[in-house]
């Protein structure tokens, strides 16, 4: 039986595949539903999914930012 963190592990897996191949990304934004649908996903859990790396991939930036500045100072 799969996890919670194996899914979120695979939509991760998929959004970095989507990231660094052009064509699977257009695939992708053609027609988000059907893509995601097709390879046995949930479209909201992917939304929220994603959505989470995006907030957690900014955070990790602001941390790393602030970090810099404070070694300017």
């Amino acid at each position: 039986m799969e996890t919670h963190d194996d899914y979120e592990k695979q939509i991760k897996d998929l959004y970095e595949k989507l990231d660094s191949d052009p064509n699977l990304e257009k695939e992708f934004l053609n027609d988000e539903k059907k893509f995601l649908v097709d390879r046995g996903f949930d479209p909201e859990k992917v939304k929220k999914a994603i959505e989470k790396i995006h907030k957690d991939r900014i955070d990790d930036l602001g941390a790393v930012l602030k970090d810099q500045e404070e070694k300017l100072r």
